[in-house]
């Protein structure tokens, strides 16, 4: 009985019924769209991996592995251990693999770049053992001959027949012959592939000819994959080691689904969270309106004997009906969602991978159940509280929303509110955020009634002045009520508090990053340091360095070279350096030792990395290269600053002998006194064409550079915050509907009496316009200062990278105008549909 009275009172007002289910709608469409578009990621780029080690049972490869990083190439072997492999019984066929760095450089000059890495090796002539297939011309022959993938042919209009460079990271000049895919495709995700032959890999992609990658094995028909490589092992020396094909895809899918899959799908489902929030507080407000408008209607129940059980569960019921009607169409709008979420981020230069679109069963197992149990706690508050009206209320009027604040709601706000606030100015860290924030919002959330009540009169005094009757009746409407209207505001509250903290944060970041490079750097020009392609990676090669430091006006230089190597054990990210004038090149407060003339067994360290392993000045520690090699090195001085140069520096001699390929990933110079760095940025640019045009700036260029890259995350960051206010203006609308059909006769006395039409829609868009204002606002205030509070807990002046508190005062302030904007219009269709009502049936209506 109780189900089929909750489905009729559902279809009876079908218009609050789509209000209710869109807010909800909205919230799961942003969670499936977010497990839609990380599950499409990990099934497209799981793919890809499985594609390019398909047909390889066995692998061959250096023993030593000083990361888990995705991509990352371990040391080479010997590459008489070929004839070796092929030797083993139960192998069909073994090929030397050689991968490394090699870019294209276009016909004008300047490197191919895109959103992935670029990499060159050598063509594999078995075609079991490589993924890439011919789509056009032939296979490299000669040192000078290479095949490139046919997006890089795409990308630069090139042909079989075209002389080009490619940066191996040194010029080479080479012959496109052939150009290939990657099984169907065109490329390897946003990567570029160019292979040589074999000999011509040697010379120019590793550095020792005598050394290969891998091999790459075929195993005869029948024969485990498992019992070969361990065949295969027994006639290794100890230093290299034999994997099967399945191990060794296994280890690179789980390092891609542990590192940047992971961080995708946690960033996603953060923002998920957050729309959905916002979307439980516009659903709890409706609710709570709907609850108090049908006040009477459920006195009338009582008083025909239904029990406050049967009355809570009639709400609850409908709530749980919107949650799964509504939670079924989120989890289909999702795969709309990640699709346009898909092309938004290959907009803003985020190009994804992703074939397709991969719906799992876990994600509508995960999006239904969520829906429902937020849709059903927003409503259970409501749902109480209309089931303690009495019977005796059917003998009044229409039912209404109280309006009376009660005392103990003001005093536990207050109570909140001071805590958050005494917390997050005393600090602590990342647990007085925790605790400062949901006490603050609360506190807020609470008294924002009588903070309007308050503070509602005296601002919104001069509209009637401004807009005559229609700013007098939004006025009058917006403090009639003072709970409607916080709670109307609620979600806006928080969609904006949300968006201001993440504004004030990466503005915050932003500044300090500059900051700290600014006061790293201390030569005048730096080459590179940021892909052109943003997000690819890359560099130079030494060679560029090497003239650069020989040009006139040049007094110092040195290239930055990434060294990933075990530390005692433990996979760091090392820099290499000349640090013979180290000093001259960076300021990187040194608090004790020298940072400068490392040698081959000297190592500088940041303070905090020392701290960390408990060393301190003449420290050892023994550092594994990838090619294997152990050296013991010697801490010789600590540092403050780690912008650019990380927590670990050793100079180039350490890491030259044990390094397959140079590459640069910067190179800082230091001008003589007196010299133009105009004069000489520009012949460092002549210099630079011949190794793809890396970017030549100086340092407040550099420094501009990386806050760009930065910004296209805050960019994307915002475009997905901004659901979370397309929610709350939802609660808004919805708000403004139900408020004009309970006023349906207040409106239609005000026609009688000659109010135009105009003056009614005017009034009604108004009125949503304060109350978006006031969200907003009252948000803008509440974000700034958790942004600050963050800011002090995340980057203080005690955690030893002190980030400054920064406002983006132009970008808050078009925000809260968005805001005031987004109310207007999502006032318009509820003041257009009261102000049509005809005069003598609203009159009527009771």
């Amino acid at each position: 009985m109780l189900i089929r009275l909750s489905l009729a009172n559902l279809w009876a007002r079908k218009r609050r019924l789509v209000g209710l289910a869109l807010a909800v709608l909205l919230g799961t469409a942003f969670l499936s769209g977010a497990l839609v578009l990380a599950d499409t990621m990990n099934s497209s780029i799981g793919g890809l991996i499985r594609d390019s080690g398909a047909g390889t049972d066995v692998v061959v490869r250096n023993a030593t592995s000083v990361t888990d990083d995705p991509g990352t190439q371990r040391g080479g072997i010997d590459a008489a251990l070929v004839d070796r492999v092929r030797a083993v019984p139960g192998v069909a066929g073994a090929e030397p693999v050689i991968q490394g760095y090699g870019q294209v450089v276009g016909k004008d000059g300047k490197a191919l770049t895109g959103n992935g890495p670029r990499m060159a090796g050598n063509w594999v002539p078995d075609p079991a053992l490589t993924p890439y297939r011919l789509a056009a011309g032939r296979a490299p022959a000669a040192p000078d001959e290479v095949v490139i993938d046919r997006a890089t042919a795409k990308q630069g209009h090139l042909a079989p027949g075209d002389r080009i460079t490619v940066l191996t990271p040194g010029p080479v000049p080479v012959t496109i012959v052939g150009v290939a895919t990657f099984g169907d495709l065109d490329a390897f995700g946003g990567g570029s592939y160019t292979a040589f032959d074999l000999e011509g890999a040697r010379q120019h992609v590793l550095r020792d000819p005598g050394k290969v990658g891998t091999i790459a094995v075929r195993a005869a028909a029948g024969t485990d994959q498992k019992e070969l490589a361990a065949r295969i092992q027994r006639a290794l020396p100890a230093d290299v080691q034999a994997v099967s094909g399945n191990v060794a895809t296994g280890e690179a899918v789980s390092a891609v689904e542990d590192g940047f899959l992971s961080v995708f799908r946690t960033f996603l489902t953060v923002f998920a969270a957050i729309a959905l929030v916002v979307a439980a507080f516009s659903i709890n407000h409706t609710f709570s309106v709907v609850a108090a408008q049908r006040t009477r209607e459920v006195a009338l129940m009582r008083a025909l004997g239904a029990s406050r059980g049967q009355v809570l569960r009639q709400a609850l019921i409908e709530a749980v009906v919107i949650g799964v009607v509504a939670s079924a169409l989120g989890l289909a709008a999702g795969l709309g969602l990640a699709a346009g979420l898909k092309e938004l981020f290959a907009g803003l230069g985020f190009e994804l991978p992703a074939r397709g679109l991969t719906f799992k069963a876990t994600t509508a197992l995960t999006v239904l159940p969520v829906g429902i149990v937020v849709t059903a706690f927003a409503a259970l508050v409501p749902a109480v509280r209309g089931s303690r009206v009495a019977p005796v209320t059917a003998l009044r009027g229409a039912g209404a929303e109280r309006v009376e604040l009660p005392r103990r709601r003001l005093i536990a706000g207050l109570v909140l509110l001071a805590a958050g606030l005494g917390v997050g100015i005393v600090g602590g860290g990342l647990v007085g955020l925790a605790i400062a924030a949901p006490a603050l919002l609360a506190g807020v959330l609470l008294v924002a009634p009588a903070g309007i009540r308050a503070a509602g009169g005296p601002l919104t005094a001069p509209l009637p002045r401004l807009r005559g009757a229609p700013g007098a009746l939004a006025r009058g409407n917006l403090l009639r009520s003072p709970r409607r209207t916080a709670g109307a505001a609620t979600a806006m509250l928080l969609g904006i508090a949300i968006v201001t903290l993440f504004a004030v944060f990466a503005a915050s970041l932003k500044e300090g990053a500059g900051e700290q490079t600014r006061k790293v750097i201390a030569g005048q020009l730096v080459i590179g340091g940021s892909s052109p392609g943003g997000w690819a990676g890359g560099g130079h090669s030494p060679e560029l360095t090497s003239r650069a430091t020989e040009l006139p006006g040049v007094e110092a230089a040195t290239g930055i070279r990434d060294a990933g190597a075990l530390v005692d054990g433990h996979g760091r990210q090392l820099l290499a350096v000349d640090s013979a004038r180290l000093d001259r090149l960076f300021d990187l407060d040194v608090r004790d030792g020298r940072v400068t003339g490392l040698g081959a067994n000297g190592m500088a360290v940041s303070q905090d990395a020392a701290k960390d392993r408990g060393w301190r000045l003449g420290s050892t520690a023994e550092v594994t290269f990838p090619d294997g090699a152990r050296q013991t090195f010697t801490v010789t001085g600590l540092y403050d600053r780690t912008a650019v140069v990380g927590d670990y520096l050793i100079d180039r001699l350490a890491w030259e002998p044990h390094a397959d390929a140079a590459l640069d990933a910067a190179t800082v110079l230091r001008l003589a006194p007196g010299a133009s760095t105009d004069a000489v940025k520009a012949e460092v640019r002549r210099l630079a064409k011949d190794y793809g045009a890396p970017p030549v700036r100086d340092r407040e260029g550099f420094v501009a550079a990386r806050a760009a890259m930065l910004q296209t995350l805050v960019a994307v960051v915002y475009v997905l915050l901004a659901l979370a206010l397309v929610i709350a203006l939802g609660g808004i609308a919805n708000t403004l509907s139900l408020a004009a059909y309970e006023r349906t006769r207040e409106l239609g006395l005000l026609r009688a009496i000659g109010a135009a039409r105009a003056q009614v829609r005017s009034a009604l868009r108004w009125e949503s316009t304060l109350v978006a204002v006031i969200g907003a606002v009252a948000g803008l205030v509440v974000g700034l200062f958790l942004g600050w509070v963050a800011i002090r807990a995340i980057g203080g002046a005690n955690t030893g990278a002190a980030l400054p508190f920064s406002v983006p005062t132009v970008q808050l302030a078009v925000l809260v105008g968005v805001g005031a904007i987004g109310g207007l219009a999502a006032g318009a269709r509820p003041a257009a549909r009261a102000a049509r009502l005809p005069v003598l049936r609203s009159i009527a209506t009771e």
